[in-house]
């Protein structure tokens, strides 16, 4: 057993920890610090009892009174106590934990601006991380630097700066949750304390609260997933595609189920632009509006979202329909104020209504009928569109590098093409899915041209 996971386990016992005899530490120099069973594991297994006391938390860092009397909350208290902690070295109560961090987890929010824009551009987190680090280095200037220099605090001030600050940020990124209210919380995040005991990977074990709001209360460890002997036991972290592992873990998933891709309803309202003229894009936007539409929306972004499996958001459909139907769009204008206060269902029925098709249609017929030759097409320049911003290189040739790249040696390029992959494959998902339903409508024409006659 290696010397830093003699001295965690030390400070675990110092600190009342309980962990079942059925797991054991391992220390790899490959993998660092793993968790290991050393028998079955069955789902509900309790595993663990941690004290809230061994939380490291704004409530029960040693600069708590400086950290509250200047409001600060969420990640930016948070940052600031794992920073003094970290100063104090074998003088912190949580050395026997700190000792076994890197000094910041290689999540892109610490990746360099050159890094970002070479290999994460075309990517969902492109533009995010741009905008992280701005944000966050406008935190640091406006809340923690002033604090530090006006403050007698007696440690380094060293300690303090915006380097050590992405380092702090990028460990809590991946290694914070939730206990209760008295430990600190913030409506606009979730990441509100940093725990001793966490690994670094998708998994089956999680947390349960048998105290809230007790600050002297414990946490539970329960199996959730079984685990054999001599398996891995990893940390739940959720349903979560590549964009958000890798934004707030640093590591990606190869064949995702959770990926998804995004479409900007900027991008799309370019694309309509460059054949229509912007009274035209104004007034069917402005009726996708009245009728309460809307896409997600994300640090000032609204955007689209299509599933692992290549199927487009339903209001991006609504949207493209009434863009490519002049006859829909005045039918709808007409009696847009009745509909403004109406359901979702209501509205769809009075859509189809409006449509007035050879074939009476159910209400789950309702992304078929707008699935038109026009709409059809549309999605596939869509796709097209949203893939050049990944740059000249094809799917194919990015699937090539990924093959012949080391997670290990180059974890950064490994884990941006992973993410780039899978975001391609589901815009080629995205083309299917609307040549598809292409063909289907030319093939009910035809039977339909065929009864007729």
């Amino acid at each position: 057993m290696s010397r830093r996971l003699r001295a965690f386990k030390r400070w675990m016992k110092s600190q009342g920890f309980v962990y079942s005899d059925a797991l054991e530490f391992v220390d790899s120099i490959d993998s660092g610090i793993s968790v290991r069973a050393l028998c079955d594991l069955k789902e509900g297994d309790l595993v663990a009892t941690i004290p809230k006391s061994s939380c490291l938390t704004i409530r029960t860092s040693g600069i708590s009174s400086v950290i509250e009397d200047a409001g600060l909350g969420g990640f930016l208290g948070l940052a600031m106590a794992l920073m003094y902690e970290r100063s104090l070295g074998a003088a912190s109560p949580w050395e026997g934990y700190l000792q076994l961090l890197p000094e910041r987890e290689c999540v892109p929010l610490v990746w360099s601006l050159e890094e970002v824009d070479t290999l994460l551009v075309g990517t969902e987190l492109h533009k995010i991380i741009i905008e992280d680090k701005k944000f966050l280095y406008e935190d640091w200037k406006e809340y923690i630097e002033p604090l530090i220099q006006s403050r007698p605090l007696e440690i380094d001030p060293n300690s303090f700066g915006i380097e050590q600050y992405f380092s702090a940020k990028s460990l809590i990124a991946s290694r914070s949750f939730q206990i209760d209210g008295y430990h600190g919380s913030d409506d606009d995040i979730d990441t509100d304390i940093f725990y001793a005991f966490d690994d670094e990977k998708p998994s089956v074990k999680n947390f349960t609260n048998t105290s809230v709001g007790d600050p002297i209360g414990t946490l539970e460890m329960v199996v959730v997933k079984e685990v054999e002997a001599g398996g891995e036991v990893f940390n739940t972290y959720g349903s979560m595609g590549n964009a958000a592992l890798l934004h707030r873990y640093g590591f990606t998933e190869l064949e995702n189920p959770y990926n998804i891709v995004n479409i900007d309803l900027y991008l799309v309202l370019s694309w309509f632009s460059s054949s229509y003229s912007n009274r035209y894009v104004r007034t069917r936007l402005g009726l996708w509006r009245k009728l309460n539409y809307s896409g997600c929306s994300s640090q000032n972004s609204e955007y689209f979202e299509v599933s692992s499996d290549g199927e487009p958001q339903m209001e991006l459909l609504i949207l493209l329909y009434i863009f490519l139907s002049e006859n829909i769009y005045q039918k709808l204008d007409s009696v847009v104020d009745s509909l403004i206060e109406a359901n979702e269902d209501d509205k769809m029925i009075k859509l189809l209504e409006l449509i007035k098709t050879d074939c009476e249609h159910k209400l789950e017929d309702f992304r078929e009928v707008l699935l038109t030759d026009n709409v059809c097409q549309a999605l596939i320049s869509l796709a097209d569109v949203r893939e050049s911003l990944y740059g000249l290189t094809s799917l194919q040739e990015d699937i090539s590098r990924l093959l012949n790249c080391c997670e290990l040696m180059e974890s950064k390029l490994y884990h941006s093409l992973v993410l780039r992959v899978g975001e391609r494959k589901i815009l080629a998902k995205l083309r299917a899915y609307a040549r598809n339903h292409f063909r289907a409508v030319k093939r009910r024409r035809v039977r339909k041209s065929a009864r007729r006659c």
